[in-house]
């Protein structure tokens, strides 16, 4: 049987077998070595390679067994199919690692050098995989015999329509993404203040995918997905990319009463900064004098400011908090309420 087997094995079914045999056994190998950065799809894109590989593998056993009983030209050309897929599929994947090494960003993080997107590697990899797939197409199109011109260009066409139909779905995201690496705003890393509904949301970006970006919430620590088109459209400060060299002016405001003299504030602020320095020094550029001013004298209290400079700025919301519980113990031991107390004057006119 397996003699039989094997005379109806052509050298080119041996050379796919031993090619997918060898790709089964060292797919999550060459998988990591042409991802550059962390892919958390790792194991359903090597599981999924595998599975090609096995299919290919019955479908040329299948073929040797079964096809010299039957007429079954659609068998090869189906096994044929898979195998370029396979093949373009794997060759996207170099392209894209060699695109992504020479054009990405390369940073270094506490896991070791990591290599993020850049508008230009963005740029290359798409219109490579629109390279790769029209050669791909092709090349499916010659092996089912559509040879003529109707019928490619049906194919073709039917294609196209498809796009065209459904390009409001993908195209803006494509283009934003684009737009967004092009402009150096927002990147991998990155500390956003996104607000949304008057809301206030502080997002770490994660990733900029093709169609979406990933962000993790650094107040309730889980992922937000953003669509690259929603993302343009929100009013977002980046954090990380402070103006001056000093690090990130923070701000933290507090409402003290009139009753409160300026210079007893002053003190206050003065005994906290010393006890930062002493405690705290890690966490803001403590070389830079903490600044304090009036912002506003208001109907009840007045709004006084204290400036800092960080370059924390991942711990920035751990900062504040910090921040003001030695605010608020230093006030308490200095009899100094920040509660906006509530006046009322009245007026002791005679009224006639």
């Amino acid at each position: 049987m397996l003699t039989q087997i094997f005379q109806h094995m052509s050298a080119l079914d041996w050379v796919l077998l031993a090619i997918n045999v060898c790709l089964f056994i060292f797919a999550s190998a060459i998988y990591k070595k042409l991802t550059p950065k962390k892919e958390t799809q790792h194991n359903k894109q090597v599981y999924l390679f595998r599975v090609i590989n096995v299919v290919i593998v019955a479908l040329i056993l299948y073929k040797n067994i079964v096809t010299p009983l039957i007429e079954a030209n659609w068998l090869s050309n189906t096994l044929y199919i898979l195998f370029i897929t396979y093949v373009f599929s794997l060759a996207f994947k170099v392209y894209a690692y060699f695109v992504y090494t020479r054009y990405g960003k390369h940073r270094e993080t506490e896991a070791g050098i990591t290599i993020s997107e850049t508008y230009t590697s963005r740029a290359l990899v798409l219109f490579g995989g629109i390279l790769f797939f029209i050669i791909w197409l092709i090349s499916c199109i010659q092996l089912l015999g559509l040879n003529t011109l109707l019928e490619a260009g049906g194919v073709v066409g039917f294609i196209g329509v498809m796009l065209a139909l459904t390009q409001g779905a993908w195209a803006p995201d494509i283009i934003s993404g684009l737009i967004i690496l092009n402009s150096n705003m927002v990147e991998e890393n990155d500390i956003l203040q996104i607000t949304h509904d008057g809301k206030k949301i502080y997002a770490n970006v994660y990733k900029t995918k093709m169609f979406h970006t990933e962000l993790l919430d650094l107040s309730n620590n889980h992922r937000i997905m953003v669509k690259n088109t929603q993302l343009r459209e929100q009013f977002l400060q980046n954090l990380s990319k402070f103006a001056s060299a000093k690090g990130l002016r923070e701000k933290l405001s507090f409402n003290i009463g009139y009753d409160i003299a300026p210079k007893a504030v002053r003190d206050m602020f003065a005994k906290v900064e010393d006890i930062l320095k002493a405690e705290f020094d890690g966490f803001y550029e403590s070389q830079h004098p903490i600044e304090v001013f009036i912002e506003e004298t208001g109907d009840h209290a007045i709004q006084w400011n204290m400036f800092f400079y960080t370059k924390e700025i991942k711990q920035l919301l751990k900062i504040r908090q910090i921040f003001r519980e030695v605010i608020l113990n230093q006030a308490l031991t200095d009899d100094i309420s920040l509660a906006t107390p509530l006046t009322h004057n009245v007026s002791n006119r005679n009224v006639k």
